[in-house]
């Protein structure tokens, strides 16, 4: 039953929004049924989330007040206006395209549900949602340090605990239906931008493959490897028959093209099954894009009020959406009153650049690491040529454009020599945003934004942790992903505005380029035991563990039924990528010191964290200050497994054999003992 459950709560939360969603913007044809849902979870999210923090009501109620209250304005709105609760046929029609792609993201689910530790942040992101659960009150402790607070953004987690809560089903199982929501949710929002921009429900299917399931061209390339049993650039061939590379598909090639660095694309995000941050804003910045493009059309300031919740919430998922989103916002409140105001936004935010700069927070990136163009190509290659195919289908070549042709060959003369060949963007960029200012073709401006976007990632990096070579990896990461939304969004519109028939032919053929490596990364992504492997289907995330290692999932249940909230259990330390910090991940409750790297990426000092390393080692191999580290740290219980059994051996004999602790669980060599 977990399935209907979670599915009834999604329909709910949908219904009762739909209201407050067609009071912000009662122009657009499905009457905002695309923003309803997104709009509706971030209401109770924030309500539950202002309950919690202010300690009027602990997160688990808060969560139903903040049901009631979205059902209150409900109520309130239709009562007003008895015709804005009813769904019109697009939004009926927009409704089956929910429900489709969430019952193709469960199954799909099915095949891979491991919540699991290696080439992914599952962990993590099972510990704050786990964490959350078991949480009275805010803000969240880190479960990987215990004592403090969590030093990262955690609202998408938030929203998603709230709908594991509201349904009433196992966390196990609630990450990975969350997982098919949010991304149900994207392909909902995608396909009403599509429909209401281009006025067609086939722009509406397109914009829903272009945005969300389509990939990068680099997947074709490698086909086209195979096919030619040669290496072409740095995709190697493969002389067995096709099935077998079908079943091996390398489909981590396409998201290396960049040296020491990641990108992603929504659907890729999405197959890896982490509700990671990046992944969760998708459906939130999709609907804010999608009320942005309505205010385009008609101001209102209710509705700009709204789309500013939403870049904040959106920026507590995922503050990297913040100067994006801001920059966005900006920009449509000018293009729709033409006042200067909006534009001091922009200023504001040139000022913290600046500020950011000076301080270090912000860094210049190595010229000798600047991505190529067939890099670009391999990733955007197929928004940047549809995009040339509006820009040629609609401008009327004369004389005049020799000039313009001529500066154009003189500027890539000179990128390229100076091993800048993305610096050509900044040319791209011009008439996209003419095209909007001139022509009032607003969708132009995405795509403007997202190659300036792209730009910015050659010139400059966010400073966190990462070091030479990998200094720009965060940076690229979780700015490519929102330039790919919004060039997207703008492709959707440009392919409305082509007509010539050559042209319309050339972007099919890029469509079914684009769709090669998401469906082979479909087809392989099951078979590869490095992403974990559960032998039966299941949207459980926690049977894997349960076969694989029964003792500690054993123990680990045990624990989460014994323990309370604010419990800390001693474990080892934890390595990013292997199987240790187990516990926060599968129970919510808080260890001394989880995956190291982790706890510096959120800004935590190496020596703090050596330190906490080195006061386990001590407690686990029975050192004489146990007991006053014990209640330093509020230890109280100690899990021995079989991380802890191969880092700690014969050592952990002074410990086990203490008076101090208690055994209160066994099976075969995995125990669980309680701090007398």
């Amino acid at each position: 039953m977990d399935f209907p459950a979670f599915f009834l709560v999604l329909e709910v939360i949908g219904l009762l929004s739909l209201p407050l969603a067609r009071f912000f913007a009662p122009h657009l044809r499905d009457g905002g049924y695309f923003f309803a849902r997104p709009l509706g979870i971030m209401c109770i999210s924030l309500v539950a989330w202002a309950l919690a923090s202010l300690h009027l009501l602990p997160l688990g109620p808060g969560m139903f007040a903040g049901l009631l209250v979205l059902g209150a304005m409900a109520v309130f709105l239709i009562r007003g206006s008895p015709r804005g609760w009813r769904l019109s046929h697009d939004a009926i029609i927009q409704e089956g395209v929910f429900i489709s792609a969430f019952i193709l993201a469960a199954a799909f689910l099915m095949y891979k549900p491991e919540i699991f530790f290696a080439y992914s942040e599952d962990f993590m992101d099972s510990a704050f949602l786990q964490s959350i659960l078991r949480a009275g009150y805010l803000p969240l402790h880190d479960p990987w340090f215990a004592g403090k607070a969590l030093p990262y953004y955690y609202f998408g987690h938030l929203a998603a605990a709230g709908l594991v809560i509201l349904s009433g089903i196992k966390a196990g199982v609630g990450y990975n239906l969350a997982v098919a929501a949010f991304f149900a949710v994207g392909v909902q929002a995608a396909f009403g931008i599509g429909t209401n921009m281009a006025g067609k429900r086939v722009y509406g299917i397109l914009s829903a493959l272009l945005v969300m399931i389509l990939g990068f061209p680099a997947g074709f390339v490698q086909l086209l490897a195979y096919l030619a049993q040669t290496d072409i650039m740095q995709f190697h061939a493969y002389t067995g028959p096709f099935s077998e590379w079908l079943v091996s598909f390398d489909f981590t090639a396409a998201s290396c093209v960049i040296p020491h660095s990641i990108t992603l694309y929504p659907f890729y995000t999405f197959l890896q099954g982490d509700l990671h941050s990046h992944f969760i804003s998708i459906p939130f910045f999709l609907a804010f894009a999608g009320l942005c493009l309505a205010l385009s059309e008609k101001f209102s300031l209710p509705a700009f009020s709204v789309t500013i919740l939403f870049a904040c919430f959106l920026a507590g998922i995922n503050a990297w959406t913040l100067p994006v989103s801001l920059t966005v916002l900006a920009l449509t409140g000018y293009y729709a009153t033409r006042k200067n105001g909006f534009l001091s936004l922009i200023a504001l935010e040139c000022c913290a650049f600046l500020a950011l700069l000076s301080e270090g927070g912000i860094g210049i990136a190595d010229p000798e690491q600047k991505t190529g163009m067939s890099a670009f190509l391999l990733i955007f290659g197929g928004f940047a040529v549809l995009s040339l195919f509006y820009l040629a289908d609609s401008h009327r070549f004369s004389r005049e454009d020799i000039p313009l042709a001529g500066g154009v060959v003189v500027a890539a003369v000179i990128s390229f020599s100076l091993h800048f060949p993305l610096a050509l963007l900044a040319l791209f960029a011009i008439p996209f945003f003419a095209r909007a200012w001139v022509r009032q073709e607003y969708p132009a401006v995405f795509a403007g934004l997202a190659l300036l976007l792209v730009l910015s990632c050659e010139i400059f990096f966010v400073n966190d942790p990462y070091g030479p070579p990998a200094e720009r990896m965060n940076t690229i990461l979780k700015f490519y992903l929102q330039a790919w939304v919004l060039w997207g969004i703008a492709c959707v519109y440009f392919f409305s505005r082509i007509q010539k028939r050559a042209l319309v032919a050339g972007a099919v053929i890029l469509v079914a380029v684009m769709a090669v490596h998401p469906l082979y990364s479909v087809i392989a992504m099951p078979h590869a035991d490095f992403m974990g492997r559960t032998e039966n289907l299941s949207l459980d995330g926690t049977d894997w563990l349960r076969e694989q290692k029964p003792d500690d999932y054993a123990a680990l249940c045990r624990l989460g039924e014994m323990a309370t909230g604010g419990d800390v259990v001693l474990e080892a330390p934890g390595d990013a990528y292997t199987y240790s910090s187990r516990v926060p991940a599968f129970t919510g409750l808080p260890t001394v010191i989880g995956w190291r790297t982790h706890e510096i990426m959120w800004g935590r000092e190496w020596p703090d964290v050596d330190f906490r390393c080195a006061d386990v080692d001590r407690m686990y191999t029975g050192g004489s200050d146990t007991a006053a580290l014990f209640k330093k740290y509020n230890v109280k219980y100690v899990f021995v497994g079989e991380t802890e059994r191969k880092k700690y051996g014969s050592d952990l004999d002074d410990l086990t054999r203490s008076s101090g602790i208690s055994l209160v669980f066994c099976q075969n060599d995995t125990a669980v003992y309680r701090v007398l």
